[in-house]
């Protein structure tokens, strides 16, 4: 019977979730309804990708754009157990953006402070006087969807005046509001920070309110044991792998070689002197950076023709 066989299938994953086995990891999970998912994955990847791909006699051509940082190619090829392979050759291939002249970085002089009892206060008006200086057509992506909804409430009370979309579940008849809307905000999280495509004004802001740090779980846990230290973790998988995300999110700001856009860095960690300032500069090319909003106005209205600013107006 279903019933049966359905029972009998939980009881040997609940058997194996309760025993373990070396070589894989367990875990929960919350599912889409806020039910409990019980999850396994394999301990060691990297000895996977050995034995089912680079034992082959083939070649094999990796490629995109977020495999290195900067130029780095040292924390993928450690994830896929290509970091001792002498066969390996690897080449990061020129943009063809002028980031010089088409983008501009705003990392704020006093940007609002996580730990604060007002943070989500200051962050909503942080983006509201960003909106302001770029007439609206931004997209913020944020880390958490408890901070995006947090921000939505407060962005009304902070004089917001353009069309707001929030991105959750139906994400394409969001997008298609969103761009069908040339002045407006979109507010995004999860999977907003990779494979969307906005080219022309439609993002001419993008707002960064965190560094995309991954949330600790089982599988970092697991990871952290090949490290002797914390500090050693971090700087050899945390960093590298916040870089990454960091890259994918920024490439929602460029995507033709005609666009230009202002990207924001609101979290404290960037600023100029702070802990991850170097680290975010290094996972980015190379551009102006200010740290004035009177700057942000100024760059929109010399990179964009009169149509962005009628739009901003009807």
């Amino acid at each position: 019977m279903p019933t049966r066989r359905k029972l009998d299938q939980l009881s040997t994953t609940v058997t194996l979730f309760h025993q373990g086995h070396p070589d894989m990891v367990f875990y929960t999970e919350e599912d889409a309804h806020g039910g409990t998912m019980l999850c396994a994955t394999i301990a060691d990847l990297t000895a996977q990708l050995r034995q089912t791909l680079w034992r082959q006699e083939r070649p094999a051509i990796l490629t995109s754009a977020t495999l290195a940082v900067g130029e780095d190619f040292r924390h993928f090829k450690e994830e896929t157990g290509l970091l001792t392979d002498s066969r390996v050759t690897e080449s990061v291939a020129p943009s063809p953006f002028d980031y010089q002249q088409n983008c501009l970085l705003y990392l704020p002089k006093f940007p609002p402070k996580q730990k604060a009892a007002a943070y989500y206060d200051e962050l909503a008006k942080e983006i509201a006087a960003l909106l302001d200086a770029a007439q609206g057509h931004a997209l913020a992506l944020f880390t958490s969807y408890a901070a995006m909804s947090a921000v939505k409430e407060r962005l009304p009370d902070h004089g917001l005046r353009y069309p707001l979309f929030t991105m959750g579940r139906s994400a394409i008849h969001t997008t298609e509001q969103f761009k069908a809307s040339p002045d407006s905000v979109l507010l995004a999280a999860g999977a907003a920070w990779e494979g969307f495509d906005f080219p022309g004004d439609c993002v001419s802001l993008l707002i960064i309110p965190r560094l995309p740090f991954a949330v600790p779980d089982a599988l970092k846990e697991k990871e952290r044991e090949n490290h002797p230290t914390l500090r050693l973790f971090i700087r050899a998988v945390v960093v590298p792998e916040m870089q990454i995300k960091l890259k994918q999110g920024f490439g929602r700001a460029i995507r033709t070689e005609t666009d230009t856009c202002v990207v924001a860095i609101l979290d404290k960690r960037a600023a100029k002197g702070k802990r991850y300032s170097k680290d975010v500069l290094a996972a980015l090319p190379e551009m102006p950076v200010t740290g004035s909003l009177e700057d942000v106005a100024r760059f929109i209205r010399q990179v964009k023709g009169p149509d962005y600013f009628r739009e901003a107006s009807a």
